[in-house]
């Protein structure tokens, strides 16, 4: 019987031996593929490499086309099998018309030699240059740090196509700094003082009415400003860019957040999900987040959570840079040349194991940098460790590791369940004792932990922290355009910047609820407009539960004349708990039901 070969091995084959050429792998559906939950992570749903395939992909059944084959063509069968007299060589078919071969480039593997020691690196250096720390010689408020961000060139970008986008539907706008920067406040503010309906904030009844709100803009003309928001042109968009109405943004933010990032080593990586409940081809669903429904960005950040690197996930994108190395590595290795871009240096970075890689860990090495991550089983490039089995069989804290000629090192820990880390940049030493609790013992015992797996603990969070943050006081104003969850969000992910820079730099730091209130306040006083006298709004509905309860009505008099809410002639009387005009003759009949 001929030995078939998994997807795998083939793959293996093709990349140490140089004499085989192939157009074309030809693999059978593996095992779960009908299954309603699969082992496959978020990811390029189009395309990928073999570097970020499932493992069920990786062992099923495989056939190789060979070029220049002369056998005949049963590729159509499916019952067919390739003949093979050698149960040591690879089966072999092949194909009337021959595939035309992949434009993608094929990475030049290097089979590994693995030797359990341990890894001796030297700590990276960091930032060459110093932080602009001229920005932060004086105590500045809260809205001037803000606007470091949003600064007049963002304002006025926002000002302008708002403006352009409302004449193209005939309307005309007068948009303006200062009133935008009202309108910003009162999305700001609907982060912490939030009603089920928006309108609600002008109503003026005394359960809900804001006066800091009605105050400083009309509710109609919230409205339009919400419905005309723009930050590009949409006749010059990119038809092959899914997020070219906010790219002009997205680009100018970035150079900002940039610019300002705090003087760190460490940085991680991590995905972040903007949540939207509508539809949009960019919706994606990620099953165990905190948001499960909506956009996902890519994002860079320090430990603490300053972000300073976004970008939106639109799927498959033939501008992609790095997409040899696959989805998760490609986006970190942009990250890591937009750092060192902005601020040259050397640095450490971490991240989970949808992006981690032995080949990525090398890339990165090659620029200077060091990297820590979890690492898929499939992705250690067969390096010898204790199986997951074994060590669950040992006592906790138990682990085994290897180390390449390459200055990688993998170690795979017993802790509540297994975990496998690679890391360039920390080895397995000093270890340390953490605190665990044992079910059997039913107390807390310590546990021996190596320094790649401290090192990932103390600086992954960073997204996270970002991502409780915003969620935390998230603007509740929504609109019903697709682009409107992830504009808020690029808002949102400023006003978190500037109170982390607020918390780094400011000798006595408030928490992010009071920052966020101070700049609502200066935002609404300060750039509000007041209704000219004279306008009045539609009457708002009084309550009609109190007003037959036949309790404390009293009729007292007033200064002026008004019109009785019964009989609707000028009175100079009024009903104090109702606050309408009322004739004494009239209250009885205005107070029965």
């Amino acid at each position: 019987m001929p030995r078939t070969l998994s997807l795998h091995e083939i793959t293996d084959l093709l990349e140490t031996d140089d004499s085989i050429e192939a157009s074309a792998i030809v693999i059978q559906p593996p095992e779960n593929a009908t299954a309603p939950v699969s082992d496959e992570d978020s990811g390029d749903e189009e395309g990928g490499t073999i570097n970020n395939l499932p493992g069920s992909l990786l062992c099923t059944t495989a056939y190789l086309i060979e070029d220049g084959s002369d056998a005949e063509s049963d590729s159509d069968d499916p019952s067919y099998t390739p003949k093979d007299d050698s149960p040591d060589e690879v089966p072999s078919t092949s194909t009337v018309q021959q595939r035309p071969p992949s434009r993608r480039r094929k990475m030049t593997k290097i089979v590994c030699k693995w030797k359990k020691a341990d890894l001796t690196v030297q700590p990276v250096a960091g930032r060459v240059t110093a932080p602009p720390n001229d920005f932060f010689t004086k105590m500045r408020t809260p809205t001037e740090i803000l606007e470091l961000f949003l600064d007049d060139e963002i304002i006025e970008l926002v000002v302008k196509y708002s403006n352009l986008y409302a004449l193209s539907k005939g309307v005309h706008l007068g948009l303006t700094s200062s009133e935008f920067k009202c309108f910003l406040g009162i999305i700001f503010l609907s982060g912490y003082v939030s009603v089920p309906r928006r309108r609600m904030f002008w109503e003026q009844r005394t359960d809900v009415h804001n006066i800091l709100v009605s105050a400083a803009m009309r509710r109609d003309r919230f409205e339009t400003i919400f419905s005309n928001l723009h930050v590009a042109d949409n006749a010059n968009l990119d038809p092959g860019d899914k997020f070219s109405k906010l790219r002009p943004l997205i680009s100018k933010l970035n150079e900002r957040c940039m610019k300002f990032v705090p003087n760190e080593t460490y940085f991680s990586f991590d995905e972040f999900m903007v949540p939207y409940f509508g539809r949009h081809g960019c919706k994606y669903f990620i099953r165990g987040k905190p948001i499960r429904f909506g956009y996902k960005f890519w994002c860079g950040a320090t430990c603490l959570g300053y972000i300073c690197w976004f970008q939106p996930y639109q799927g498959k994108n033939p501008n992609t840079k790095h997409e040899e190395y696959g989805v998760g590595a490609s986006v970190v290795l942009q990250f890591s040349e937009a750092l060192t871009e902005a601020h040259p240096g050397q640095y450490h970075f971490v991240f989970n194991n949808f992006f981690t890689s032995i080949a990525l860990l090398d890339k990165l090495s090659s620029m200077g940098h060091q990297a820590t991550g979890t690492v898929r089983k499939d992705r250690i490039d067969k390096a010898p460790l204790e199986s997951d089995v074994a060590l669950m069989k040992k006592e906790r804290g138990t682990f085994d590791y290897r180390i390449d000629g390459k200055g990688n090192i993998v170690c795979r820990w017993n802790d509540n369940s297994v975990v496998t880390v690679a890391s360039s940049g920390a080895g397995i030493h000093p270890l340390c004792l953490v605190s665990r609790y044992s079910q059997k013992l039913k107390k807390k015992i310590q546990v021996q932990q190596p320094n790649m797996i401290k090192v990932y603990n103390q600086f992954m969070g960073g997204v996270d922290r970002a991502d409780e943050n915003i969620d935390k006081y998230r603007a509740s104003i929504r609109g019903k355009k697709w682009y409107s969850s992830p504009l808020l969000f690029c808002f949102e992910l400023v006003l978190q910047n500037a109170w982390q820079l607020h918390r780094t730099y400011d000798e006595k730091p408030v928490d992010f609820l009071e920052f966020r209130r101070r700049v609502v306040c200066h935002y609404l006083e300060t750039h509000g407009h007041p209704p000219e006298p004279g306008q009045k709004g539609r009457p708002q509905k009084r309550n009609t539960d109190s007003r037959y309860d036949g309790i404390n009505h009293v009729i007292v008099k007033q200064g002026k004349q008004t019109r009785c809410a019964e009989c609707h002639k000028n009175t100079t009387f009024r009903c104090e708990k109702c606050d309408v005009a009322l004739h004494v003759k009239c209250s009885v009949d205005y107070h029965t039901e």
